[in-house]
C-alpha cells in the first residue's frame, strides 16, 4: 500500500497557513470583541457605517492588530523560509553523499562544518563510508589471496604429481627394466607423494587457523628447556641435510603460553627453510634468545642467501616466495603458518637482515607475569 510522505517543506507550509489562519481568527475575533465592548456589530445593515464613527479608543487597537498581524506573518514567512533552507542544505550533501555510495565511490565524504544537530549524522556517515571503504579494500586483498591461493596449490600439486606421473609411465612401459631402477623408481614416486602430503597438511592446517578453527591448547612453559629440547630431537635429522642447529640456552627458566605441538610446528618451518635454501654445502642456524620488556625475543638466525630488503615484509604472505627459481622446492606456506600460529599465541614474528648476512626470523611472545 502506497503511503504519501508528508516534506519537512510540506509540513512548514501547512504549519504557516494555519498559523496565518489562527492570527486571522484571532482578528476577527478581536474585532468583534472590540465592537460588543462598545456597543453595536459589525455585521448587519450599516455594521460597517457604525464602525467607521467609532472613537479612537477603537480604531487605534484595531490598528495595532491589523499592523501586528502583518508584521507577525512576514516574520513568520521569513523565519520560515530560513529555517526550511537550514535544514534542506545540509540534506543536500547527504543526498548526494548516498548517490555516491551507491556509484561505488566509496572514498567520497562529507564536509560538514556546521555544528548543529546535523553535524553528528554527517559524522556518521563519513565513518559508515570509511569502513565501507576498508570493508571492500579487505575483500579486494581477500580475492587477491584466494586467487594466489588456488594458484599457488595448483602449481605445488601439479609439480610433484608430473613426477610422479612420469616415474609411473616409466614402471608400465618397462623403461625401468632392472630392480635397481624399479627400486629407485618407487623410492622418488614415494618421496613426491610424501611432498605432496606434506602440502595438503599444511593447506588444511593454514586454512583451519585462517578461520579459526583450530585452537590452540596453551600451557605455561619453560620456553629455553623446551627449545632445548627440541633442538636435540631436531639435530640429528638436519646434520644429515647438511645444516648445523646451534642454541645459546640462557639456563634460566624463562615462563610463556604457548602450544607446544604448534610451536614445534613452527621452529620446524623456520628451519626446514634455511635447510632448504641454503648455498653452500654446510649451513648453520643459531638460535638466541633475550627477555625485553615483558617478552621473550627469539631470533632464529641463518647464514643462507637472505632476501632483498623490500621482500622482508612479504615473507609471511601465503605462497610467496623470495626467489622465482625456489618455486620448485617449497609450497611457501611454511611462514604464513608460523605467522598465523604466533599471533594466535599473542606474538609477533617479523624478519631482518642481519649485517654478517643471512636472514633472521624473529618471534616475540609474552611472558608469564610472576605473582607477587
Amino acid at each position: 500500500m502506497y503511503h504519501s510522505t508528508m516534506t519537512i517543506k510540506r509540513r512548514l507550509f501547512f504549519s504557516n497557513i494555519r498559523m496565518i489562519f489562527v492570527t486571522g481568527a484571532t482578528f476577527s475575533l478581536s474585532t468583534y470583541l472590540v465592537r460588543m465592548i462598545y456597543g453595536g456589530s459589525l455585521s448587519g445593515p450599516g455594521g460597517f457605517q457604525e464602525l467607521n464613527h467609532m472613537d479612537l479608543r477603537v480604531t487605534i487597537p484595531l490598528l495595532i492588530l491589523v499592523i501586528f498581524t502583518i508584521i507577525f506573518a512576514g516574520v513568520n514567512s521569513f523565519l520560515t523560509h530560513r529555517m526550511t533552507r537550514r535544514i534542506i542544505q545540509p540534506l543536500e550533501p547527504l543526498g548526494e553523499g548516498v548517490s555516491q555510495i551507491h556509484a561505488n565511490n566509496l572514498s567520497y565524504r562529507i564536509n560538514y562544518s556546521s555544528n548543529d544537530e546535523f553535524r553528528p549524522i554527517c559524522d556518521a556517515f563519513n565513518e559508515m563510508a570509511e569502513k565501507l571503504e576498508a570493508t571492500s579494500e579487505q575483500k579486494e586483498r581477500d580475492e587477491k589471496n584466494r586467487r594466489e591461493l588456488i594458484a599457488g596449490i595448483s602449481h605445488d600439486l601439479r609439480t610433484p604429481l608430473t613426477s610422479i606421473k612420469g616415474y609411473l609411465e616409466g614402471l608400465e612401459t618397462g623403461v625401468a627394466s632392472t630392480a635397481e631402477m624399479r627400486r629407485e623408481y618407487f623410492y622418488t614416486v614415494k618421496k613426491k607423494t610424501s611432498e605432496m602430503e606434506r602440502i595438503i597438511e599444511q593447506l588444511f592446517l593454514f586454512s583451519k587457523l585462517d578461520m579459526d578453527e583450530f585452537p590452540l591448547h596453551l600451557k605455561e612453559l619453560p620456553l629455553n628447556r623446551i627449545i632445548s629440547d627440541m633442538i636435540e630431537e631436531l639435530s640429528p635429522e638436519y646434520s644429515k641435510k647438511g645444516l648445523a642447529i646451534l642454541y645459546d640456552d640462557p639456563k634460566e627458566e624463562i615462563p610463556v603460553k604457548i602450544d607446544v605441538i604448534m610451536f614445534r610446528n613452527v621452529l620446524v618451518n623456520i628451519i626446514e627453510n634455511s635447510a632448504k635454501y641454503k648455498t653452500r654445502p654446510q649451513g648453520t642456524v643459531e638460535l638466541t634468545l633475550e627477555v625485553i620488556n615483558g617478552f621473550v625475543s627469539i631470533n632464529v638466525k641463518d647464514d643462507g642467501p637472505g632476501v632483498e630488503k623490500e621482500n622482508l615484509s612479504k615473507l609471511f604472505d601465503v605462497f610467496y616466495r623470495a626467489d622465482p627459481s625456489r618455486s620448485l622446492t617449497g609450497s611457501g606456506l611454511g611462514l604464513a603458518i608460523c605467522a598465523k600460529i604466533i599471533t594466535t599465541m599473542g606474538g609477533t614474528i617479523h624478519g631482518e637482515l642481519p649485517e654478517s648476512g643471512g636472514l633472521s626470523i624473529i618471534i616475540n611472545l609474552p611472558l608469564v607475569e610472576k605473582e607477587a
